[in-house]
């Protein structure tokens, strides 16, 4: 049986009393749901570099072009330690195998975006940072799908985050014992539906990708890295129920002569709702699985297309 996908995750979220006032900022969606299916990795950056708990507050400061980690209460730089340790833990993280990170909000050390930032000279705060560790962390890791938790909480967006997870834990699946160029080609081919639904440009912008790195000698693990940073960042764009339900119709057409007119008008019918928005689209897709088992032909391509994690977490209930 495979491993559950591992996903790093800010510490607090996971109830861990590391903040800086002593507390967790627990997300029950994690700890009791997501948990069953995903395991867990808490990661807390300031206590990592060796702040205590409780401690004052951090803050990111901009001084000549670049940001610094503060510590509010006596002035120190935690910079050089926070990237230091961000850089190590970053390597840790990838040797582990994480396929995601969920990120603190607003946090100085964790936050993904939008968080305050002070210029030295100007007492107004800028809306428009992004705390030192996660800085690094996503800098090294392009390839790696990221999310604040307080996105987590629209199920539109945590479905697609939870695919991007669930498409790259595959590919650290593929890349064992390493990869080759038959490997790469086939990884491209059994995710066309995945990309036709949540990126419609994505498999041709890809397949280009993959045969111009080949035609230059590229070495296989250089163009499967470069195939994967390319990948997860024409995902950054939250899917569309339009891509979604023409990959529905290109599974139907496979194997509608095997099935009967009524069954193929049915399906039809609520993959036509679901364009709408008068379904969800657990719906379409939980008659479609079916009809896919039933016909024998629940293979790879389709598998990845599915994504049943965000289905056995109900998340498609609501999107």
């Amino acid at each position: 049986m495979p491993s559950k996908p591992k996903l790093a995750v800010s510490a607090c979220l996971l109830g861990q009393k590391v903040r800086h006032n002593g507390d967790g900022a627990e997300v029950r969606g994690l700890t009791k749901s997501w948990s069953r299916h995903l395991d867990l990795v808490g990661v807390c950056p300031e206590v990592g570099i060796g702040m205590g708990t409780p401690r004052a507050p951090t803050r990111l400061v901009k001084r000549q072009g670049r940001m610094h980690l503060i510590d509010s209460k006596n002035n120190d730089d935690l910079s050089q330690k926070m990237v230091d340790y961000a850089e190590l833990q970053s390597d840790a993280l990838t040797k582990a195998g994480i396929c995601g990170f969920v990120f603190k909000s607003a946090s100085a050390s964790c936050g993904l975006e939008r968080v305050k930032v002070s210029e030295d000279g100007h007492t107004a705060l800028r809306n428009d940072g992004t705390g030192l560790f996660t800085l690094v962390f996503t800098t090294l890791n392009p390839h790696i799908p990221v999310i604040e938790e307080g996105n987590l909480g629209d199920p539109l967006q945590a479905e697609h985050f939870l695919a991007r997870v669930e498409f790259f834990s595959s590919w650290l699946e593929e890349a064992r014992g390493g990869w080759s160029a038959e490997k790469i080609t086939q990884f491209h081919d059994s995710n066309k539906l995945f990309f036709i639904s949540r990126s419609p440009n994505a498999k041709r912008n890809l397949g280009r990708l993959i045969a111009q790195a080949f035609d230059r000698g590229d070495h296989p693990e250089n163009v499967a890295f470069e195939y994967m940073a390319a990948a997860q960042k024409s995902l950054n764009v939250l899917t569309k129920p339009g891509p979604i339900a023409h990959a529905m119709e290109r599974v139907l057409g496979r194997i509608s002569p095997n099935l009967s007119v009524g069954e193929r008008q049915e399906m039809l019918g609520v993959i036509n709702e679901y364009r709408r928005g008068l379904q969800p689209r657990s719906a379409p897709l939980t008659l479609l699985r079916e009809h896919v088992r039933n016909c024998g032909m629940d293979n790879e391509t389709h598998a990845r297309f599915t994504t049943p994690t965000p289905l056995r977490l109900d998340l498609l209930a609501n999107v």
